[in-house]
C-alpha cells in the first residue's frame, strides 16, 4: 500500500485525498466515504497503472459501536487471474472442438462414466444432448451394443496404459457404418491413469468406397482374362489354317474352306476391337450423333430383321410387337438401331434354345417404350444394379458359345442416355429370364427425309499405278500384292520421307496416308502435299486406326478428301479405287501407310 500511495512515516494523520496513487480507479476516495458513511464493506477488482490486478478492499472500523475509519487492503490477484483466464481459453478451445469436430469424442473417468462427449457422440449413444451422457456408464445408454463394445474396449486401455491407435476399420453397432478408433489414456499431474479419451472417425464413404475400387479392380482383371481368351481363339483358328498352308495340309482340307477359316477368324477379331474401342468412345461421350426426327417402329422393325437370322440359327423362337402408328424419337437412326441390336444379342447369348425372345416397341403416354424379353438364364438379383457397368457380365458357359466381351449393355446405357432416356432391367432371378425397358422422350414430328450420312469424295478411277509407304514389311507386301492382283502396278517404300521421293518420281494421281509414320506423320505429310502445285490434283486417303468424331476432322483439316478406319477390308478398298472418274488423265495412285498404330 505505502508503494502504490508513495506514503512515507511522517505522512501518518494526512487525509487520504491528498495523496496520489497508482490505481487505475479515481472513484478510490467515494468508495472510502461510502464505506464512513454506510458502514458497509467495499469489494472490488482493478488494476494499476501498469496493468497488475489487484483485488481491494474496504471494510469499516468501529471504535464502540461507532465507525470511526477504515481498514484498505490490497491482494495482488494478478498470477489467479492469468491462471483463470488460461483456463477459461483451453476451456473455450476444448468447446469450440467438440462442437465444431465431425468426429464423435467422449472422455470417461477411472470408473467407466462419461465426463464429457460432444453432439457427434451423444447422437452415436442415442442421445438428444451431450450433457444427457455425463456420469453415466456404458450400462446406462439407450444404444447397449455400441457403448459396451467401447467399454470393454475403453477398459484395455486403461489396464495397459498404452494408447490405442486403431488403424482398422471396425464395425461397431447395429448398422452404424465403420469406424476408425483412436484411445488415449488420460492421466493426473502424478501420471496416474484415470480415464480415457477416444475418437471415433466415420469411415464409412472411404470403406465403400475402397469396396467399389477393388470391386472395379477385380471386374477389370476378370475382363481382360475374358478378352485374352475370346482374342486367342479366334487367333488359335488363324494360326492353325496358316500352318496348314504352309506345310500343303490343304490335302485333307480344301484350300478355300481355310481361307475361308482365316477370313472369318479375322473378322471376328475385328469385332472384338472394334466393340472395346466402342465402349470406349461412347462411355467417355466421344461420340456425335447424326441426330433428326426418326420413326422408332420402323427403327425397331429393321433391328428385328438384322437379328432373325441369327435368332434361327440359336433356334430360338423371336416374336415381334411393333406399334403401328408412327413413335417420333429426335436421335440417331443408327444408334437407335444399336441399342435394340445389343438388346437382342444379349438376349440370345443367355437364352437357350428353343428358348424365346420378345421385341415390344409401343407408346406409353409421352414416351416410346421398347422391351426386350427372354425366358433364359436370368439375372442375379445382386447383379440388377450393376449390369449395364464396364466389365460386368453374369454368369457365363465356359464353351462362351455366344462370344463377345459382354460390352454390349455398356453401350446400351451410355447411347440411351445420350439420347435423353433411361434404361434398367427386370429378372426374378436365375433361370427365370430377364426384361429390359428403355424409355425414350417422344418428339413432336417425324422427319421427311433421314440425317445426312456423309459420303466421301468421288475416288479417280483408272489408276493403273500405286506406291505403298509401310514401315511394317509384311504390311506392305499384302497390301500391294491385293493390289496386284486387282489390277494396279504397286510400288513399296518404308518411311514417309522415301515415300514423298517416291511421289516426286512417279507424280500420283491419289495418296492412301496412315497418320501413325514414324519421323514425319501422316498428317504433315499431307500438309506439303496440299501446299505442292505439283500435286494439287492428287486425291487423298487417310487409312487410320483412329476413328473418332476429332480424328476425321483432323483428317479433313490436314487436306484428306476420305478417312478410312484399320482394318480396311480389300473389297471396301478397290471398291473405292474401283468406282469413280479421276479428277484428271493420269493413271498413277499412291498409299502411304503404317501398320504399326493401334488403339
Amino acid at each position: 500500500v505505502a508503494e502504490i500511495f508513495n506514503l512515507v512515516a511522517h505522512d501518518i494523520g494526512r487525509p487520504i485525498d491528498a495523496f496520489a496513487h497508482s490505481l487505475d480507479h479515481p472513484e478510490l476516495v467515494d468508495d472510502l466515504g461510502r464505506v464512513l458513511r454506510t458502514g458497509q464493506p467495499v469489494e472490488r477488482e482493478l488494476r494499476d497503472v501498469r496493468g497488475k490486478a489487484l483485488f481491494l478492499r474496504v471494510l469499516p472500523y468501529r471504535v464502540r459501536g461507532t465507525v470511526e475509519g477504515v481498514v484498505l487492503t490490497l491482494i495482488d490477484v494478478s498470477g489467479l487471474r492469468a491462471a483463470e483466464d488460461a483456463l477459461f481459453h483451453e476451456r473455450y478451445l476444448l468447446n469450440s472442438l467438440l462442437l465444431s469436430a465431425r468426429d464423435a469424442i467422449y472422455f470417461k473417468d477411472a470408473r467407466g462414466r462419461f465426463i464429457r462427449a460432444n453432439p457427434a457422440m451423444a447422437a452415436r449413444l442415442g442421445l438428444a444432448d451431450p450433457a444427457e451422457a455425463v456420469g453415466k456408464t456404458a450400462f446406462d445408454l439407450p444404444d447397449q451394443e455400441l457403448a459396451l463394445a467401447l467399454h470393454r474396449e475403453d477398459e484395455a486401455v486403461m489396464r495397459s496404459g498404452e494408447p490405442q491407435h486403431d488403424r482398422r476399420e471396425r464395425r461397431l453397432g447395429g448398422g452404424q457404418g465403420w469406424d476408425l478408433v483412436t484411445r488415449l489414456p488420460l492421466r493426473d499431474r502424478q501420471d496416474r491413469i484415470v480415464g480415457v479419451i477416444v475418437i471415433l472417425r466415420d469411415v464409412t464413404a472411404q470403406k465403400l468406397a475402397e469396396e467399389k475400387t477393388q470391386e472395379a479392380v477385380r471386374r477389370r482383371d476378370q475382363f481382360l482374362a475374358m478378352l485374352s481368351h475370346e482374342l486367342r481363339n479366334p487367333l488359335g483358328a488363324m494360326v492353325t489354317a496358316t500352318a496348314m498352308l504352309k506345310t500343303g495340309g490343304t490335302d485333307r482340307l480344301d484350300r478355300g474352306h481355310l481361307l475361308e477359316i482365316l477370313d472369318r477368324q479375322s473378322q471376328q477379331m475385328a469385332r472384338l476391337l472394334d466393340d472395346l474401342l466402342e465402349a470406349s468412345r461412347v462411355t467417355q461421350n466421344k461420340i456425335d450423333l447424326r441426330r433428326g426426327v426418326v420413326d422408332l417402329a420402323a427403327v425397331a422393325a429393321d433391328a428385328a430383321d438384322a437379328m432373325r437370322s441369327q435368332m434361327d440359327a440359336h433356334g430360338i423362337h423371336f416374336t415381334t410387337r411393333i406399334d403401328d402408328r408412327p413413335l417420333p424419337v429426335d436421335g440417331d437412326p443408327a444408334r437407335l438401331q444399336q441399342i435394340q441390336v445389343n438388346l437382342l444379342s444379349n438376349a440370345v447369348k443367355y437364352t437357350p434354345r428353343d428358348g424365346h425372345v420378345a421385341l415390344e416397341v409401343d407408346r406409353e403416354g409421352s414416351e416410346a417404350v421398347i422391351r426386350v424379353r427372354d425366358d433364359g438364364v436370368g439375372i442375379p438379383s445382386n447383379m440388377l444394379d450393376s449390369i449395364f457397368e464396364l466389365f460386368v457380365q453374369s454368369s457365363r458357359t465356359l464353351d462362351r458359345a455366344g462370344g463377345g466381351l459382354g460390352l454390349g449393355l455398356t453401350l446400351v446405357r451410355s447411347l440411351v442416355t445420350m439420347h435423353g432416356g433411361r434404361v434398367s432391367a427386370h429378372s426374378d432371378g436365375e433361370g427365370r429370364g430377364s426384361e429390359f425397358v428403355v424409355r425414350l422422350p417422344l418428339a413432336a414430328v417425324i422427319a421427311t427425309t433421314p440425317p445426312a450420312v456423309g459420303e466421301p469424295m468421288p475416288l479417280p478411277a483408272g489408276a493403273a499405278t500405286i506406291v505403298v509407304v509401310e514401315d511394317n514389311g509384311d504390311s506392305r507386301e499384302m497390301l500391294c500384292e491385293i493390289l496386284r492382283t486387282a489390277g494396279f502396278e504397286c510400288h513399296g517404300a518404308d518411311t514417309g520421307a522415301a515415300g514423298l521421293a517416291l511421289m516426286e518420281r512417279i507424280r500420283p494421281d491419289v495418296v492412301i496416308l496412315d497418320v501413325g509414320l514414324p519421323e514425319m506423320d501422316g498428317f504433315e505429310i499431307a500438309r506439303l502435299i496440299r501446299r505442292s502445285s505439283t500435286f494439287a490434283s492428287v486425291y487423298l486417303i487417310a487409312l487410320t486406326g483412329y476413328g473418332q468424331a476429332a480424328d476425321r476432322a483432323a483428317s479433313r483439316e490436314a487436306g484428306f478428301d476420305v478417312h478410312l478406319v484399320k482394318p480396311v477390308h480389300a473389297e471396301q478398298l478397290l471398291a473405292l479405287l474401283h468406282r469413280s472418274p479421276h479428277r484428271t488423265s493420269g493413271t498413277t495412285a499412291a498409299v502411304v501407310a503404317s501398320g504399326d498404330e493401334t488403339r
